[in-house]
């Protein structure tokens, strides 16, 4: 059973646009917020949602009529109240407030503005309104929910279980959606952040890349005859299916240019960067495919079928794929060390590197501080999905975008 909900951050505001803390307080949409929600209503069109509610401040409202609907108003998805902050501009938080700003990152029960929210409550308040929304889905069921960036951030927060002391996930641009997937056993990100009709690059992203830091696009190949017939391909190599090539040029249409491109020196990943990027790939090793082991070539129906996986992977116990494969934690160790270096290597620049799903999610679950057991809470990727990583000079990550894949929608429209 699972159930799904779109969590959506308004369009900028007026208090955006000024660079003023805003919290529960109002602020009606600018000119470029209005246009914003206009260009997520083109992806939002072809989309099913059983309900539809906002945050009753008017951006979220507004952004939500400007998508295309008409939201049920909750209180419960406004923003955070930030106290005696609300208003007053980053520069003079930053100013003024520098050391409870920086409190924030690890002390979730600080009142916000002295009189305000504390993120635990912001946190629990939203989750509290999640799970009523859940209850009134039906299975296969989606929602959408147009409200704030503090907001969604806390739920997900606690959704997830990050480690308090440093950002993990990129702020929220405008108009992002975030998608969760709600299963019996729990929830699982299926997209964060993802702003694909406001271009290839988020603002956060930007932002830091201007401070130095590294941002780096990890695409997953385009789907392979081993992904359609649902066997096990871990290291071993076959070519992209027909269908595989024509997503990667669809990428192309819509990513943009980076300083350089790396892959995976595995054949579906080299032929899947140079399709998107019209050039060959530099190969490394250490974005290849976790290694299956005995799996390998195998279908995943009858290795399980014969109970030869044992209670991998719902159990989150960390084996060794296949017997003779590797751990979760190896790939985690090997991605993480290639990575950070990109960051001496690439200051302030965009590289790309193509892999692979699991190779991805073993990263993004090390840049959350997940292990294995973990792993459930991050989902699957699409083949040619872009997950955008931001790298710090002291080599910590923080996820920008995950698994991004609207170069996809639109062939599905048309």
């Amino acid at each position: 059973m699972a159930r799904h909900v779109i969590l959506m951050r308004h369009g900028e505001s007026e208090a955006n646009a000024r660079h003023l803390f805003q919290g529960a307080g109002s602020s009606p949409l600018t000119a470029t917020g209005r246009a914003q929600a206009g260009k997520a209503a083109g992806r939002l069109a072809g989309r099913r949602f059983a309900i539809v509610e906002s945050s009753d401040l008017e951006r979220s409202v507004d952004t939500a009529q400007l998508a295309g609907f008409e939201p049920v108003q909750r209180t419960a998805w406004r923003e955070g109240d930030i106290g005696q902050w609300e208003g007053i501009s980053e520069r003079l938080a930053q100013d003024s407030y520098a050391e409870e700003l920086a409190q924030l990152y690890w002390d979730y029960d600080m009142r916000m503005g002295v009189t305000g929210e504390s993120p635990r409550q912001v946190a629990e308040r939203g989750c509290t309104a999640l799970d009523d929304l859940v209850a009134r889905l039906r299975d296969g069921e989606t929602a959408l929910v147009v409200a704030h960036g503090g907001l969604i951030g806390a739920v997900l927060w606690q959704l997830l279980d990050l480690p308090t002391g440093r950002r993990r996930l990129a702020l929220l641009s405008n108009t992002a959606f975030c998608e969760l997937t709600i299963h019996d056993h729990g929830p699982s990100l299926r997209r964060y952040n993802d702003t694909a009709h406001l271009g290839p690059v988020v603002d956060w992203a930007s932002y830091m890349r201007m401070q130095g830091a590294v941002v780096i696009d990890l695409i997953r190949h385009g789907v392979t005859h081993a992904n359609l017939e649902r066997r096990v391909q871990g290291r071993r190599d076959n070519g992209l299916h027909p269908a595989g090539r024509a997503q990667s040029l669809k990428l192309s249409d819509w990513i943009g240019e980076v300083d350089e491109v790396y892959s995976s020196s595995l054949g579906r990943a080299m032929a899947t960067a140079e399709l998107v990027f019209d050039r060959p790939a530099i190969p490394v090793d250490e974005m290849v495919e976790i290694s299956l082991g005995e799996w390998e070539g195998e279908l995943w129906e009858e290795l399980e079928a014969a109970g030869k996986l044992g209670g991998y992977p719902t159990d989150g116990n960390d084996i060794r794929r296949g017997h003779t494969g590797e751990t979760w934690s190896d790939v985690q160790n090997r991605t993480s060390g290639f990575l950070k270096a990109l960051q001496r290597t690439h200051p302030g620049g965009r590289v790309a590197v193509a892999s692979h799903g699991g190779a991805i999610r073993a990263y993004a679950g090390s840049v959350l501080g997940f292990g294995f057991d973990k792993a459930r809470l991050i989902g699957s990727l699409g083949n040619t999905s872009v997950t955008q990583m931001v790298v710090l000079a002291d080599g910590s990550g923080a996820i920008a975008t995950y698994n991004v894949t609207a170069h996809l929608e639109k062939a599905r429209a048309g």
